[in-house]
């Protein structure tokens, strides 16, 4: 009897550490671009931009910082979250404008969601 408790018991924790992994895939990638035709969009030619310091909040308008990245040379940066309410902003960097704004709220309950973040060079 002891021994089927103590199996009940192991397979729940597996179980749960299984539920667990799984939750912790969830993903908030940053792409992050050149958009140099200012429509919010990334064309042919619109390169991805590396080092931007990119932040996670939780909750919508930015306010609650939980952590801080930099994009890779592609542009992008990735954050591992819980399901849940979050907004995503970019770092201010002299002499560039957003077209995407500085600021994105971003709902997440499963999978992984891609926020897009356009920048250009103010001549």
């Amino acid at each position: 009897m002891i021994r089927l408790v103590v199996t009940m018991v192991l397979i729940f924790f597996v179980l749960l550490i299984s539920f667990t992994a799984a939750i912790a895939q969830t993903r908030i990638k940053v792409h992050k671009f050149r958009d140099d035709s200012q429509n919010g969009v990334q064309d042919s030619g619109e390169s991805g931009l590396s080092n931007w310091s990119m932040k996670l909040y939780f909750g919508p308008g930015c306010r609650s910082l939980i952590a801080e990245t930099k994009t890779n040379a592609d542009g992008d940066a990735v954050f591992i979250v819980n399901p849940g309410s979050y907004s995503v902003g970019e770092g201010f960097v002299l002499g560039w404008a957003s077209t995407a704004g500085m600021c994105q709220d971003v709902e997440i309950d499963r999978g992984s969601v891609t926020v897009f973040f356009g920048n250009f060079w103010i001549q």
